[in-house]
């Protein structure tokens, strides 16, 4: 068998160090960029300016100039809300009561979808949550023994993390009596 010249073996560590290399890289990115985006929405300039820290926010209806997300659905109203469930549960209600389509999602810190309620789950029923913590704190305000009826614990994998309700409007401008309030019944405040 032939043995590696001093040349070929300088080679085979350098492509080994590259290869190594690119590989923590993009372990390092895989892992780090969904947190940097989410920390980035839920502590960000938007968040500081709509105030939605454990409770709902409404931007403006998306427009053919709103660039805020990377092309945005001029079909959808947003609600939003950053929630801490670090000192107890945070309780969220909607009633929206529209035909048309419309949800609320629930995303980790690391932007992890772990919760998904829509028009047909909720069948025409109010939604009311009780956001808790996976790990729990010792000083963490306790769920109340006897719940409001339909209520639903959902537990966060994380203690930080953000709401987005979404209400489908075909046409805004005739729609807005309508989907306004609906979306406006979206509340989101320590429990």
């Amino acid at each position: 068998m032939k043995r590696f010249s001093d040349h070929h073996r300088l080679w085979f560590y350098r492509i080994l160090t590259l290869v190594t290399t690119a590989i923590l890289v993009h372990l390092i990115a895989v892992w780090s960029a969904p947190r940097l985006i989410m920390q980035v929405l839920m502590h960000g300039p938007m968040a500081q300016t709509m105030n939605m820290q454990n409770q709902a926010a409404f931007p403006p209806a998306v427009t053919a100039a709103s660039r805020t997300v990377v092309m945005p659905s001029p079909d959808l109203l947003y609600s939003v809300c950053v929630f801490d469930v670090t000192a107890g549960p945070v309780r969220i209600t909607a009633n929206p009561q529209l035909k048309s389509y419309w949800s609320i999602a629930l995303y980790a810190s690391n932007s992890d979808n772990f919760f998904v309620i829509n028009d047909r789950k909720a069948d025409g029923r109010p939604v009311d949550l009780w956001l808790v913590s996976a790990t729990g704190t010792s000083d963490a305000r306790p769920i109340p023994a006897s719940m409001p009826d339909g209520a639903s614990v959902v537990v966060s994998p994380s203690k930080t993390g953000f709401l987005l309700m979404r209400v489908l409007t075909g046409d805004y401008e005739s729609e807005k009596d309508i989907v306004e309030p609906a979306r406006h019944t979206l509340a989101c405040s320590p429990a």
